[in-house]
């Protein structure tokens, strides 16, 4: 055979090489594909999202934090007007509420905003805050932006601060939010968000802070959701201390803290705020175990004053519009605290 040429066996060697190879690469990009169908197939059961990829939460600032005027465009969906306060004869400051909405989701497993927002308007609150507030979030709660939807039920101002943040996948679909909110019957004058110490893997944990111009004077209100985790919730209760004990006026914290009283989170809160439903001698639960309603309910839902503010009411709300009741607080500005150093005590 001359040199160079490859002769007729040699040939088919190349040739079954070459078919080999290609059927192994059609293999591998067949198993690729396969894998990869698989992984979204598991995502879009196992998530509430359905097509949606979780991203890292982004609540860094103001830029994050929605303020919306009373002067927004009305949403027909929730069409109710808004009563005003009963008056009694005489002035009992302001009641503040916390509530978990669970996204609008009651103890049935049936979306029904509606129901959570008349809770809210039924309780009479000046000021509340929310935890578990979609807005596009997913199929659970239909789409809907909630915040807006309850604003516009109560007419109230409201701020709003995302913990998580979901990109969806199908086209136009845009960005859905999960967090936390802050309803006003008075004017709101700052807002912002802190973001919480959260472990690896878990969930993101915020808390919405914001300045209320009251007739009494400006208050700082917070709305947060802790942890599921022990050892995350005791971090983030010391990094909300912080935050609350540098205020220059009257602070109240609300929110599902995920932590019985005595525990040791709850036991920090305690040493340097008011825990109202103690003061007040109620220790019923918050939060529905199971749908069977026969477990008892453990209390994780607060309500928290400074020295400056002075409980004189609290009550636990019997509903099954959410997995949580909610909890009020009638309190009395008893201090402008340090903000009298400003010379502006009423948000002007």
């Amino acid at each position: 055979m001359p040199a160079g040429r490859i002769g007729p066996q040699s040939q088919e060697a190349v040739m079954y090489t070459l078919a080999e190879r290609t059927y192994l690469l059609l293999r591998l990009l067949l198993l690729a594909l396969l894998t990869a169908l698989l992984t979204i197939g598991i995502v879009s059961m196992a998530s509430p999202w359905g097509l949606a990829v979780p991203t890292a939460a982004l609540p860094a600032g103001r830029g994050d934090v929605e303020l919306t005027r009373r002067g927004e465009p009305f949403i027909d969906e929730l069409d109710i007007s808004n009563p005003q306060r009963e008056s009694k004869g005489e002035a009992v400051g302001l009641r503040v509420m916390s509530y978990n909405i669970h996204h609008g989701t009651g103890i049935s497993g049936e979306l029904d905003l509606e129901q959570a927002a008349a809770v809210i308007r039924e309780a009479q609150a000046d000021i509340i805050g929310l935890q578990e507030v979609d807005r596009n979030f997913g199929q659970r709660s239909a789409y809907q932006d909630q915040a807006r939807l309850l604003a516009a039920y109560l007419g109230m101002e409201y701020v709003y601060g995302e913990s998580i943040r979901v990109r969806h996948l199908l086209p136009g679909m845009g960005t859905g939010y999960y967090g936390n909110m802050i309803l006003s019957r008075y004017p709101i004058i700052e807002s912002d968000i802190l973001r919480l110490p959260t472990s690896w893997g878990s969930e993101p944990r915020t808390a919405l802070r914001a300045v209320v111009a009251t007739p009494y004077g400006q208050v700082e209100v917070w709305s947060t959701h802790l942890g599921l985790s022990h050892r995350d919730r005791q971090n983030q209760v010391e990094t909300l201390l912080e935050a609350v004990e540098s205020s220059r006026i009257p602070s109240i914290v609300l929110g599902d803290f995920n932590a019985l009283p005595g525990s040791p989170e709850i036991q920090a809160m305690a040493n340097r705020l008011q825990d109202v439903g103690e003061l007040a001698g109620d220790g019923r639960g918050t939060f529905y175990v199971d749908a069977s309603l026969e477990q008892e309910l453990p209390r994780i839902d607060y309500i928290w004053l400074d020295e400056g503010l002075l409980p004189v009411g609290y009550k636990v709300i019997d509903s099954q519009a959410s997995d949580h009741l909610a909890v009020t607080a009638d309190i009395v500005v008893l201090s402008k605290g340090k903000q009298a150093s400003t010379g502006n005590t009423r948000g002007e």
